[in-house]
């Protein structure tokens, strides 16, 4: 990642932007900044996130948080003692469909969770020394950058998670990180999740199965719903990608809500995620 003061005056001026900094200090610095987004490479996130807390700043953080749980920790405890709000960029929670899907979930039409399968899958080759591929940098591959999200949409949909297994492959590219990923979650209410991601696929896209006692979801570029009363397909708009985030992100510092993904929330999907990588290194199932 570079700082380019010329190319940040370049973005200013053709988004209209009021400001743009070459340096984090001199942003932090601004009374007039209210709230920042962390969108900086991974392993700096903690430093940038504990650095708006104290100059006062409410934080929206991309994902994932953080490189380790630890670091998880040290950014909620910052904003909690600074009284800012930190709200993390898990955007699927921000989509109406994922939150029409949740509340078809609540209000027991699948009935009993049984099962949920999600597949993400792209081609995404990566340039040699990207930060993305140091795992001291980005703290891992696929299942680290974009499996978060899925982990965390598993998570808001059907709870906590009890267990995880977890392998990793980096047989197309040679990656030091995984390109490809399989995660088995066990959920606390005893349903089961899958997860496959990948970025050695070009021809796929995103898919999400959610089995139930008394119905299944099937959504792709379209939604079916299977009951007793049969099959039915349902019109389904995916939204820009961080539109709904952003919006509520405003909402709540304006009205004192709620995040809709909170830095506890970014905390479990770390742990999650660390724990499907020792997972991987130990070839064994374990508890969350």
């Amino acid at each position: 990642m570079v700082r380019d003061p010329e190319r940040a005056a370049q973005l200013a001026g053709e988004f209209d932007a009021a400001r743009h900094y070459h340096r984090v200090d001199d942003l932090l610095a601004d009374p007039e900044i209210d709230a920042v987004y962390v969108s900086s490479p991974v392993y700096l996130h903690c430093e940038h996130v504990l650095a708006a807390a104290a100059a006062g700043k409410h934080v929206l953080c991309e994902k994932p948080m953080a490189i380790s749980p630890d670091e998880c920790r040290r950014m909620i405890d910052a904003c909690q003692e600074a009284d800012v709000h930190l709200e993390i960029c898990f955007v699927l929670r921000g989509w109406p469909i994922y939150q029409w899907i949740k509340q078809q979930i609540e209000a027991g039409h699948l009935g009993q969770l049984v099962e949920l399968r999600g597949h993400l899958a792209k081609w995404t080759p990566r340039r040699e020394g990207e930060w993305r591929l140091d795992p001291e940098k980005g703290g891992g591959g696929a299942l680290m950058d974009v499996g978060a999200h899925y982990l965390d949409l598993f998570r808001y949909l059907a709870g906590d998670f009890t267990r995880i297994a977890s392998m990793g492959s980096s047989a197309v590219f040679g990656w030091r990180v995984e390109e490809s990923a399989f995660t088995l979650v066990e959920f606390a209410s005893g349903a089961h999740g899958e997860l496959g991601i990948s970025f050695a696929v070009p021809h796929s896209g995103n898919i999400l199965e959610i089995y139930g006692t008394e119905g299944t979801l099937l959504l792709g570029k379209q939604m079916r719903l299977l009951t007793e009363a049969g099959e039915e397909t349902l019109p389904v708009e995916f939204p820009d990608y961080y539109s709904g985030l952003l919006d509520h992100f405003c909402r709540s510092l304006a009205e004192d809500d709620p995040p809709l993904a909170s830095g506890l929330d970014g905390l479990r999907n770390l742990e999650a995620i660390a724990t499907a990588y020792r997972s991987t290194r130990e070839n064994a199932i374990l508890p969350l």
